[in-house]
């Protein structure tokens, strides 16, 4: 076992775009506390490599980010396979933190880094390293075993310079990570701010930030962007912080001072007349806008603090005053006190946004109750029942029935239906028509049963027409390929 070697892995989707931030922060901890760290952000294909060079090296301990849903899957895998080769596992990130008693419950973990990591994760090293007794009840932030008895230590403060730690681009391929931002073709993620001071109930930031908002300072910031852009010919920013704007007219002079094209998250009361102003002459290329719902009544039960009319309002200034920026709506469906006709606002509600602009893209959720969360109480009186292991977390996902009252199959239908009509915002030739008016016809109608259209695109797929499928897809079809974080393929484009 080398004592001075840490392995950090965090397996993504195929789909995301986003570098590993709160492992690069908690690689750096780790290397001004004196240790070695090897940093990995793969897909779950990734999983046989990484154990057999975790075998060969023997680190220390592995830490693993946790997110709930699907790439849960190769993290309990990976966890499984490390415990049988006597390796110390580490679970930290979201999810970890969200239930630290549930996860350590399962023999494949052996502790837990509860909500930031950088100053825990210090700690916990030189105690595995033998630097001191291994009094693990001291450390602050962290959960573990006791001879089989898991036990939750008290909460560690958040961070309060974040300046003392930083991102470590170096430990990761940073090229990978560039993604095309309007005509920039070179923009980067980074992180400048952490938490959100908003209350939405269905939100992990209640229960993990506790509505804190911090960020590090200007100088840090500057001196990022001019290193990635030194370093890396970085031509835009994409600030892919939880809520950019937690102090409005500071972080619009932040925006100003670091002077590139930009993109972020907004709520929809920014957005008025002079603030789209000001984005348009700033090089705004796109933002993010959590709608959540177009019903007041839902959006009351999830503590939103929005007035529904406020997201027709900012959109409409939007593409009036500043038309070359993209926004990104973000809905759920799916909450506990939402019914048929509320769901029915909000679809109404996005058609509307959707003939606005080709550059108003509007994506659907299906809401994931979280322990902890103020909504999850109402989740559980609903009848949902928490899964027993972490196995069944990875069944989660936005675009699963994650409770009993919201139908799988036909979440499934309806997540592939908006990615068609109003995330790649797809139009076809003539002859695809009916097609597409199907597809309008059972969103405007909320009918996801019997998808047979959806069936038969599959089906032939599997066929030698798929050339010919294939063909029609570049010839006919007209949409957007790419979003902020990724890219997002027609359906069946090239094989669901």
């Amino acid at each position: 076992m080398r004592a001075d070697l840490i392995y950090l892995i965090n397996f993504r989707n195929e789909r995301d775009m986003y570098p590993p931030f709160g492992l690069m922060y908690v690689a750096d901890a780790l290397l001004q506390a004196g240790f070695q760290v090897r940093l990995y952000h793969e897909t779950e294909a990734f999983v046989d490599e990484f154990v057999r060079a975790t075998a060969e090296a023997r680190p220390l301990f592995v830490g693993l980010s946790t997110i709930t849903g699907p790439q849960l899957r190769p993290v309990i895998e990976t966890s499984r396979r490390l415990k049988a080769l006597g390796i110390p596992v580490v679970w930290g990130g979201v999810h970890a933190t969200i239930m630290p008693e549930e996860a350590l419950k399962e023999d494949y973990v052996d502790f837990v880094v509860v909500n930031e990591g950088e100053e825990t994760v210090q700690e916990l090293a030189r105690l595995l390293a033998g630097a001191a007794p291994a009094q693990f009840g001291l450390v602050r932030g962290l959960a573990w075993k006791d001879q089989g008895r898991v036990v939750v230590n008290p909460e560690r403060p958040f961070i309060r310079d974040l300046d003392r730690f930083r991102p470590r681009w170096d430990l990761i391929p940073v090229e990978r990570y560039l993604i095309q931002s309007g005509p920039y073709d070179r923009a980067l993620p980074v992180y400048i701010s952490r938490g959100c001071p908003f209350r939405c109930g269905f939100c992990y930031n209640e229960v993990v930030m506790k509505r804190t908002w911090r960020q590090h300072s200007d100088e840090f910031v500057l001196e990022q962007a001019r290193w990635l852009k030194d370093h890396y010919r970085v031509n835009a920013i994409d600030y892919a912080d939880d809520y950019l704007f937690g102090r409005i007219k500071p972080m619009q002079r932040l925006v100003e001072k670091v002077g590139m094209p930009w993109s972020g998250q907004v709520r929809v009361q920014l957005l008025k007349p002079e603030f789209v102003r000001w984005m348009r002459a700033t090089g705004c290329q796109w933002v993010n806008i959590g709608a959540e719902s177009g019903s007041q009544t839902v959006l009351d039960s999830m503590h939103k603090d929005q007035k529904a009319e406020q997201i027709e309002w900012g959109v409409r200034n939007l593409v009036e005053i500043a038309p070359e920026v993209e926004a990104n709506l973000s809905f759920i469906v799916g909450l506990p006190d939402e019914n048929e006709a509320e769901r029915q606002v909000t679809f109404d509600l996005i058609e509307r946004l959707a003939v606005m602009s080709a550059r108003v893209r509007c994506s659907v959720c299906v809401y994931m109750p979280y322990p902890g969360t103020p909504l999850w109480p109402e989740a559980l009186r609903r009848g949902y029942v928490p899964p027993a292991r972490q196995e069944g977390w990875c069944e989660f996902d936005l675009n699963r029935g994650n409770t009993p009252w919201m139908s799988d199959s036909e979440a499934q239908v309806m997540s592939e239906i908006n990615d068609i009509l109003f995330v790649g915002r797809s139009s076809g030739h003539w002859l695809l028509a009916p097609y597409y008016g199907l597809l309008r016809w059972r969103w405007r109608h909320m009918y996801f049963r019997h998808y047979w259209e959806g069936a038969l695109k599959k089906f032939l797929l599997r066929t030698p027409l798929r050339g010919l499928l294939d063909w029609m897809m570049r010839h006919w079809v007209r949409y957007n390929p790419i979003t902020h974080k990724g890219p997002v393929a027609e359906p069946g484009a090239a094989g669901d």
